[in-house]
């Protein structure tokens, strides 16, 4: 996408629907060259069935995930490392100037782990970087790339079991909901998040926000 249209296309969102899935199509072309060898699938709208319960996985539904292509969704009840690992990174999509959650706030919350997670938003952002490992976020202007510095296969093993721990406790009391965050606070971890401002203003820069993008590896 050429800078043009793209501003063009922001500002007839703004005018005429300023909604985030208006965003969806416009941040997936962006990415399209990094992603040529993956396949990018819209999850925002499944639902926790047996099906969606792999792009579900911690938190949140994340608007577009970024898999394999070898990836098959079959019915899961549980999921396993080899699944896991054909999950490649997601794209969490906010309507147009919608503040983003900080990288202070985030750093904050690793830090102190606080019993609830009070913002709205920051349990499903961390929950979709630990569980999709790479996440590009963005409001349609900031674009930011947060993932995981040093994914060990403790933290692995540990975030597969959480999420299959919420599959059958959500399975067993389908009325309540299960607190992830509460099981993983008080794990021993030192988990940094990589927060890398790709550009606080694309259109502004807009030959180094595309060339920024370009050398994410999905892989």
């Amino acid at each position: 996408m050429e800078k043009q249209e793209y501003v063009e296309e922001i500002e007839l969102i703004k005018e005429q629907n300023n909604v985030e899935f208006e965003i969806y199509p416009m941040a997936v072309e962006i990415i399209q060259p990094t992603i040529k060898s993956l396949s990018k699938r819209y999850v925002f709208a499944r639902r926790k069935s047996d099906r969606g319960q792999i792009y579900y996985g911690l938190s949140s539904f994340p608007d577009v995930a970024i898999l394999d292509k070898k990836f098959n969704n079959v019915p899961n009840t549980s999921i396993s490392e080899e699944e896991w690992s054909k999950l490649r990174g997601c794209l969490e999509v906010k309507a147009l100037y919608n503040s983003l959650i900080t990288k202070k706030e985030i750093r904050d919350v690793l830090e102190n782990k606080p019993q609830k997670l009070e913002k709205e938003g920051m349990g499903q952002l961390i929950g979709e970087i630990l569980w999709y490992k790479k996440v590009l976020y963005t409001n349609g202007i900031e674009w930011r790339y947060l993932h995981i510095d040093d994914y060990n296969d403790k933290l692995r093993d540990t975030v597969i079991t959480i999420a299959n721990n919420r599959i059958k406790f959500e399975k067993e009391n389908p009325k309540e909901t299960f607190d992830w965050w509460e099981s993983f606070r008080n794990m021993k971890f030192n988990i940094v998040i990589v927060d890398e401002c790709i550009t606080e203003n694309c259109i502004e820069n807009w030959e180094d926000f595309i060339d920024k993008i370009q050398q994410i590896d999905w892989k």
